[in-house]
């Protein structure tokens, strides 16, 4: 498939604007389609020059660039009555998307903490502590460097007992106009 670059493409991401009949007209005149519109592109046997299939050998082709379309090609076409491209099938070489920004998606995702080896470290101190002086003093300054020593940690910023991260995802939409009044385009698929 010959793949041909388009200069009549919109420029803007944004979603375009009703269209008149005037703006149509001058659209049309300004694009010009590729090769014999009168043969077929295919078979080069006479067709109607507004078609985008032969009838002879059976094969459909881009309406402005006159390329083959296989199956598989991504092919549009325009949902504008008013327009000289309505219903006509268009290639995705002809037709490229248009990106568009969406707002992004935020939200809160837990984070684990290192309570497991802040607490081992308190039972390790609080042992000690036992063993050069009584049981109940022992597990104090366990229960006070566990608890006490893991909030202040927490408030310089280390991770102790686990908080809420904050996540955003970007999010882009993609959608096609027509390359003639630029309205939306409805994509066709492999069954035509």
């Amino acid at each position: 498939m010959t793949t041909l670059a388009n200069s009549n493409l919109p420029e803007s991401s944004a979603a375009p604007a009703a269209a008149t009949t005037g703006e149509i007209e001058a659209a049309a005149k300004k694009l010009v389609r590729r090769g014999d519109v009168a043969k077929c592109p295919v078979c080069g046997v006479g067709i109607d020059p507004d078609a985008y299939h032969c009838a002879k050998c059976r094969n459909y082709f881009c309406y402005h660039c006159r390329t083959r379309l296989l199956s598989t090609d991504t092919q549009v076409q325009c949902l504008n009555q008013e327009c000289d491209y309505y219903a006509k099938l268009v290639c995705g070489v002809c037709d490229l998307p248009h990106d568009k920004e969406e707002t992004p998606s935020v939200y809160a995702e837990p984070e684990d903490g290192y309570w497991p080896l802040w607490l081992v470290i308190s039972v390790v101190v609080g042992a000690v502590t036992w063993y050069y002086s009584s049981f109940i003093v022992g597990a104090l300054v366990a229960a006070g460097l566990h608890f006490g020593g893991g909030f202040g940690l927490q408030r310089c910023g280390l991770n102790i007992f686990g908080r809420e991260r904050r996540v955003t995802h970007q999010r882009t939409s993609s959608f096609r106009t027509c390359i003639c009044c630029k309205q939306t385009v409805k994509e066709v698929g492999p069954g035509r």
